[in-house]
């Protein structure tokens, strides 16, 4: 099955309004409007302040406007952490259309430690008039190492804490077998994704399709994590359950047997790797957070200083 919509990362205010003192008066005037264009803020920061996840969890910063002096806003960005991790920021443009800043480890976080961000803006100029007024920061736990690796040619999920194998599971992954605009989008996509979200319930429509046409549904899915943002979940089989372990048969979703797709759904981080393979539809580097499947030179060749850092 495939989500019937994108789920919007979950996110918290880093920095707001940057006017220093009191709360800052309502707009009068157009004056006041470009005022408040020039004040540099990051709308929204990925994790969660607090929040417990995988070793593999970028970083997302994403800004109230489009910055032109990437370098100087770049070097105003300080990630720390307990244990040393070497990663490089990258630059991109969110849906938004604003600037999004990402920072991911090279390889991966090492487990159980604390990272904390630090966004050092005040007198920072970004260019245009435009500078940062305030300073911020959040901090977010790395918990146990989770990996599960998925082959779809032998239809079988395993997860790893640590290394080590603690439980396995048939699966069944999509079937192929329906094009657009050159892809069979009933593949599931083989590469290093993230998860991003958890749902208990999770409402799945074919895209694309009304009620009446060949391979349409709307159904309610139970255990459903999701991997990509294109509407790949590791999710409760609601189908022949035959095809667990046997053969593809999904629509791009991994079907699992309901204890296993419950216990993965309760067990998982955000930003745990789920790695796919076998499957001839790669996984694209801007579906969901898949930027482990950029490659680590090209990574740092996307940020605005093109250096990596030790944490």
């Amino acid at each position: 099955m495939r989500g019937v919509a994108l789920l919007g990362l979950c996110s918290l205010m880093l920095v707001t309004g940057l006017a220093g003192g009191a709360a800052a008066a309502p707009v009068a005037d157009e004056g006041a409007e470009r005022a408040k264009a020039r004040r540099l803020s990051i709308d929204d920061i990925t994790p969660r302040r607090g929040e417990k996840v995988g070793t593999g969890m970028p970083i997302m910063l994403r800004f109230n406007q489009k910055i032109r002096n990437k370098k100087a806003v770049e070097q105003a960005l300080v990630v720390e952490s307990t244990k040393p991790t070497e990663g490089a920021w990258f630059w991109t443009t969110s849906s938004r259309g604003t600037s999004l800043a990402i920072f991911r480890p090279k390889t991966e976080w090492k487990p159980n430690q604390t990272v904390t961000v630090r966004a050092e803006l005040k007198g920072v100029k970004a260019g245009n008039k435009v500078v940062g007024m305030k300073n911020g920061s959040m901090s977010f736990r790395v918990g146990d190492s989770h990996v599960v690796k998925i082959n779809s040619k032998k239809y079988r999920a395993r997860a790893y804490r640590n290394g080590k194998l603690v439980r396995s599971w048939p699966v069944s992954l999509g079937s192929g077998g329906e094009r657009k605009n050159g892809v069979d989008v009933l593949i599931t996509t083989s590469g290093v994704h993230l998860v991003m979200a958890h749902s208990k319930l999770e409402r799945m429509i074919s895209p694309g399709k009304k009620k009446g046409d060949p391979g349409y549904y709307d159904e309610m899915i139970p255990w459903a994590t999701r991997i990509s943002a294109s509407g790949e979940y590791i999710h409760q089989n609601m189908s022949d359950p035959s095809c667990l372990g046997r053969r593809n048969c999904s629509h791009g979703c991994v079907r699992s047997p309901g204890k296993d797709a419950k216990w993965f759904m309760n067990w998982s981080y955000r930003g745990d790797k789920v790695i796919i393979t076998g499957t001839k539809r790669k996984l694209d580097w801007n579906n969901g957070w898949g930027y482990f499947q950029i490659p680590w030179k090209k990574w740092v060749a996307g940020g605005a200083l093109k250096q990596s850092v030790h944490t």
